[in-house]
């Protein structure tokens, strides 16, 4: 950030902040800087928490994280996570359920496209502090969940017993209300035509309804629509962009089929809320289409529900209550693009991989970069200036 915007912005200057995007990390950022007292104005032209937020499996974790920076950021978000739902008298939205992950054999894939075994991926988060806890099947059917159908009683289990998972829409809902009531947030139900610049500075938002908000500072919060956000800047993304796409099916169940995450060799289960299951796939969503947002068809849904009635078999009873295929779009490299971007003062950006773990921790420490400066040391590799060099 250039030297004259980064004194103008300390000392309690900035006074209003659009924000665009009311996913689960927009919300978490425009809560924050509403708790410090700044003007917020989200601007969301669907129903906030109902987009990416909405679809994902949210499962709080730091297992796929192939690179201790990454880790990192994910097992500081869980932290993170933890915190923040203490300064609610309830936290709805939060599930520190622990999860439960095996492979076929303990031979089997474990690492996201890194060639590790199973064994081998829990071996080096354990090497990083993170909490395991080794079962055999057998034990965890007598201890913790009898309805999962294992390979065999002998196959090795891991509880992570740290992780989770959150209800992206009930957390976005809660944060959005808390800060309107506040009277620190408004709501415009529309998308972004522009951000004006003047003298290398964000002046204001204007809208596609016409409307225009005069604004110290924005941040781009717009999960899939990010890129495009960013051009309406005149400062489009030319590093590499990722899609990935992901077909998540809720199920109706009687009673609760589940108590903990499941990683499952062929389904990832998870409670969803009382009488309710969310399944998806890694070898499903391997098969989809990139970007594709669309209605999944037939098959690709069948293959899923088998699979998850393979790992839980009390789901064949169930009934299928909504199936959506969601597209999340972060950075290539894997890291977010959290914080200013250099040469136009007051335009801030926050997307990422694994949003929904990131997003509280997100929120704490991009408000504060905004109202003082201060850059967490986190966030040093996360840059928004790198996706700006083509690669």
């Amino acid at each position: 950030m250039p030297r004259s915007c980064s004194a103008a912005r300390h000392g309690g200057t900035v006074k209003t902040v659009g924000v665009v995007g009311t996913g689960v990390i927009g919300a978490c950022v425009a809560f924050s800087l509403a708790q410090r007292g700044v003007h917020v104005h989200c601007v969301e032209r669907r129903q906030p928490g109902g987009l990416t937020t909405d679809v994902s499996f949210a499962r709080l974790s730091a297992y796929q994280q192939p690179t201790y920076p990454r880790f990192e950021l994910s097992h500081t978000g869980m932290i993170e996570h933890a915190h923040f739902a203490r300064q609610f008298a309830s936290a709805p939205w939060w599930h520190p359920t622990g999860s439960l992950a095996w492979s076929t054999d303990a031979a089997g894939a474990g690492g996201a496209g890194t060639g590790e075994s199973f064994v081998e991926v829990v071996d080096r988060l354990s090497a990083w502090g993170y909490r395991t806890i080794w079962r055999d099947a057998a034990q965890v059917n007598r201890e913790w969940e009898p309805g999962i159908a294992f390979p065999h009683a002998r196959t090795p289990v891991v509880r992570f017993p740290d992780e989770g998972w959150i209800d992206g829409p009930k957390l976005v809902s809660v944060l959005i209300d808390t800060a309107q009531q506040s009277g620190h947030l408004r709501l415009w139900n529309s998308a972004v035509e522009e951000i004006e610049v003047h003298d290398d500075r964000v002046v204001a938002l204007r809208l596609q309804n016409q409307d225009r908000i005069k604004v110290d500072a924005v941040v781009n919060a717009a999960g899939p629509e990010a890129v495009t956000v960013a051009a309406k800047l005149g400062a489009p993304m030319l590093g590499a962009v990722a899609t990935r796409s992901s077909l998540v099916i809720d199920l109706a169940t009687d009673g609760d089929a589940v108590k903990h995450v499941l990683r499952g060799a062929e389904a990832h289960v998870r409670s969803a809320g009382p009488g309710r299951v969310r399944v998806r796939s890694d070898q499903v969503d391997a098969g989809l289409p990139a970007g594709i947002r669309s209605e999944p068809g037939d098959e690709i849904v069948k293959d899923l529900l088998e699979r998850a009635y393979r790992t839980v078999p009390a789901l064949t009873s169930s009934t299928v209550e909504r199936t959506r295929i969601g597209t999340a779009v972060f950075p290539a490299d894997g890291l977010p693009s959290v914080g200013a971007l250099s040469g136009v003062c007051g335009y801030y950006e926050a997307f990422a991989n694994s949003g929904i773990t990131l997003a509280p921790f997100i929120g704490r420490t991009l408000a504060t970069q905004i109202v003082t400066g201060e850059i967490h040391p986190l966030w040093a590799r996360c840059s928004p200036d790198r996706l700006r060099a083509a690669s």
